[in-house]
């Protein structure tokens, strides 16, 4: 990738986070409505976010194709105008899915919450998104007047565009405030968690995997050093690709992490899978499974329980008396092979060698 071409990189996460997001929500979906039986507003929410997140990185793509990170000298008017309205339509859907997140979030953890205190706090953060959301969102959508301007021109058009800088401190603003919605996301499921009843271990198990979510918040931080090459709007295009590939990064991040919060189900029953191949592997290798002292026969046949011709089967039976009222129901009811508690009934097989001629009797 040259330094006048950089639209392989927008291309390249645009396809990985496509496909890594189309994996893992699939997965949670399957885990909560399958496995757990617990489908619930969280994971509508997320597959809100997904079909927002899935409109972005098309538009992406369609900027890809038309020219997002390459030089406007590159590129014909044309092109240069619709890379420009590809570009438009992502900033509004990179909104959308930002706000979308943190709901699907904020309603995951509503269900784990049971002090009142978190509960509020995490509805006045999921408001303060939405508010908040929505305002850059009318930001973004009439920063030109017309709107068509952002592309059939140049994006802060004077005279046309709200000037650079109040769009860039918007966006700053947003940055900040994603940023700390994301830690207070992933540092209210510690105290959420604590004030549940459950072991100290499995405690911070739960913390991590919840608070793993929060990890998102990197790549606002890093996003947020390019939001002045937003201010180049002659050669916008160019200037602004690492600015949309962590703005890719950002909500991507996020949905995987959201979703890896709730797959425990899938990789218990991943290695316990495991485990099972191992020890059958284990049992091919060798007559006898170590961790169980099972004896293995071939093809799980019986057979190696039949006695043999050297094989002298002798039954020891005591006598058989009324069994103790206290112990009736447990008396068995059609097993012949079952001990009987009126008396006792012990067989013996012993494998004589060619040379033996006597018949141990206990």
């Amino acid at each position: 990738m040259s330094d006048n071409d950089r639209s392989a990189g927008v291309f390249a996460v645009a396809v990985a986070f496509l496909v890594l997001t189309w994996i893992m929500v699939p997965l949670r979906v399957y885990v909560r409505a399958v496995m757990t039986k617990s489908f619930g507003l969280d994971d509508w929410l997320l597959m809100v976010t997904q079909a927002l997140f899935t409109t972005y990185l098309s538009s992406q793509l369609g900027g890809w194709y038309y020219g997002t990170g390459r030089h406007r000298a590159d590129l014909t008017p044309e092109n240069n105008s619709k890379a420009l309205n590809f570009w438009f339509i992502c900033e509004i859907f990179y909104v959308l899915t930002a706000t979308f997140i943190k709901l699907a979030v904020g309603v995951f953890l509503l269900r784990l919450s049971v002090v009142q205190f978190h509960t509020w706090f995490l509805r006045i953060l999921m408001a303060g998104s939405v508010v908040f959301g929505t305002s850059y969102l009318f930001i973004v959508l009439f920063q030109c007047q017309p709107i068509s301007t952002f592309w059939a021109e140049a994006p802060g058009t004077p005279g046309k565009c709200l000037a650079n800088n109040p769009v860039a401190i918007a966006t700053y603003v947003a940055s900040v405030i994603n940023c700390l919605a994301d830690w207070a996301f992933g540092i209210l499921p510690m105290f959420i968690v604590w004030s549940l009843n459950m072991k100290k271990k499995l405690r911070i198990i739960v913390m991590f995997i919840l608070g793993f979510a929060s990890i998102g918040s990197t790549a606002t931080i890093v996003r947020m050093f390019y939001i002045p090459d937003m201010l180049n709007g002659r050669d916008f295009l160019w200037t602004t690709t690492n600015f949309a590939i962590w703005s890719t990064v950002e909500p991507g991040i996020g949905i995987i992490a959201t979703s890896i919060a709730t797959l425990r189900p899938v990789l218990q029953l991943v290695l316990g899978k495991l485990r099972l191949s191992r020890t059958y592997q284990l049992s091919k290798s060798s007559p006898w499974t170590t961790s169980h002292g099972y004896v293995k026969t071939d093809e799980h046949s019986m057979s190696g329980l039949r006695p043999s011709d050297r094989v002298t089967t002798t039954t020891v039976a005591g006598p058989k008396e009324p069994a103790p009222p206290s112990f009736k129901h447990l008396r068995p009811q059609t097993s012949v092979e079952s001990i009987e508690l009126a008396g006792i009934t012990k067989t013996v097989e012993v494998s004589l060698s060619s040379d033996i001629a006597d018949v141990v009797r206990l």
